[in-house]
């Protein structure tokens, strides 16, 4: 299988998760959802409180583990799952310690170093299931080997990938007979300028007593306000005001309009779940006292839930739960 030039862009892509997850470890962040720090270097991502970790990462996570013991016969210490793009590790760990035997793969060799760290210090090691991080690609990993998996995850990995038609087929040569893919992936493609209007809103709301992370002007200049909306519209969709990507090489390279066809063409759909409009993005800013944040953190959950059912934002995240059934 050739992919063009992905040796090149993998290491790209490698070199900026190398320098993000070092910048975050050496300024407190703690990649556990179980034993997060409150970290404020992090000015507006769940990562900077645990209440938001638990409230988001946790429920990402629980998503995840649900669907794989709701689909597959077998006790978690007969299941073997696999996820792509681990980064520090974070998931597979929670996976491990719900006694499942996982493997997490990641291209950033500091990513899989500082898994294997906090892998290693971890207080349930002793309850867990097997866990190995490997730093390598998914096409070309000699550990990985074909009919080997009951399940591969992504979890806001499989955007990255430019070649959906590639990567699902080789997800789908690793994943035994009637095991599962799970993919949870944001999809930028589908933020609309009405979803960047509600985030601008909702912060110059806030922002007026000084309880969101920026201050909003109040203006009532309609063209200051639809300069303002463009920019959290390119910020939302993790561009710059140029369209330019601001996080890595291959960052958004697949939105929904390529991820889902490809998802459901190799896969057959057991489960398919819109879930975030803003919440993700969002509840970082927060800056009530410690208990108002997280009662007003789960207030925002529950009304994006509300407005995404009731057609009044795009949801732009979606979750995937797939069979490899031929």
């Amino acid at each position: 299988m050739k992919i063009q030039n992905i040796d090149n862009d993998l290491h790209q892509e490698a070199e900026a998760f190398d320098s993000q997850i070092e910048e975050r470890i050496a300024n407190g962040h703690v990649p556990d959802i179980r034993l997060a720090e409150p970290c404020d270097y992090f000015y507006n991502n769940p990562w900077r409180r645990p209440a938001y970790v638990k409230l988001d990462f946790g429920e990402q996570f629980e998503v995840i583990r649900d669907s794989i013991i709701g689909s597959l016969d077998k006790k978690p210490g007969e299941i073997r799952i696999l996820e792509v793009g681990c980064g520090p590790g974070y998931l597979s760990l929670e996976l491990a310690r719900n006694g499942f035997n996982v493997i997490g793969l990641d291209i950033s060799a500091r990513c899989v170093e500082i898994a294997s760290k906090f892998s290693a210090q971890d207080p349930w090691v002793d309850q867990r299931g097997t866990l190995d991080y490997i730093s390598g690609d998914l096409y070309s990993s000699p550990k990985l080997q074909n009919d080997s998996f009951d399940v591969v995850v992504f979890l806001g990995a499989l955007h990255h990938f430019p070649n959906q038609t590639a990567t699902l087929q080789r997800a789908k040569e690793l994943i035994r007979p009637n095991g599962l893919i799970i993919a949870h992936e944001p999809v930028r493609d589908r933020v609309t300028p009405g979803n960047a209007a509600f985030v601008h809103l909702l912060s110059t709301l806030l922002s007026i007593n000084s309880n969101f992370y920026k201050h909003q002007e109040l203006s009532v200049d309609r063209n200051q306000l639809m300069a303002e909306v463009d920019k959290i519209y390119n910020s939302l969709r993790y561009e710059n005001e140029n369209g330019e990507k601001v996080q890595s090489i291959n960052d958004n390279e697949a939105g929904y309009a390529e991820m889902y066809p490809q998802l459901s063409s190799f896969f057959q759909q057991e489960r398919f779940e819109w879930r975030y409009a803003f919440f993700h993005e969002f509840i970082g800013g927060l800056r009530f006292d410690e208990e108002t944040n997280t009662l007003v953190a789960k207030f925002l959950r529950e009304m994006d839930r509300i407005l995404v059912e009731t057609g009044v934002l795009n949801a732009t995240e979606f979750l995937f739960v797939g069979r490899k059934v031929n």
